[in-house]
């Protein structure tokens, strides 16, 4: 199983840690990686028919990489306005 998971949330693609969350669920909020409590709905879910068009969160992304001990050079800066 993969430790860190995507899950659309509140307008944002969002990732979590999975060893803490378990599995993400329509109306249950959990922390995402950029320290954010969400709550997805049914609409944020490809299994449940839903769409994902949401941006990522590049905070999550940055967080992710960083738990994850990717090489510096695949670690890209913030962007500024996120």
């Amino acid at each position: 199983m993969q430790r860190f998971r995507w899950q659309q949330a509140e307008g944002r693609r969002h990732a979590y840690d999975a060893e803490t969350v378990g599995t993400a669920h329509p109306g249950i909020a959990f922390t995402t990686l950029c320290g954010v409590e969400v709550t997805p709905a049914r609409r944020d879910f490809v299994e449940l028919d839903g769409r994902w068009h949401d941006p990522t969160c590049w905070h999550c992304d940055h967080e992710w990489r960083v738990r994850d001990d990717f090489p510096p050079c695949d670690i890209p800066r913030l962007p500024e306005n996120t």
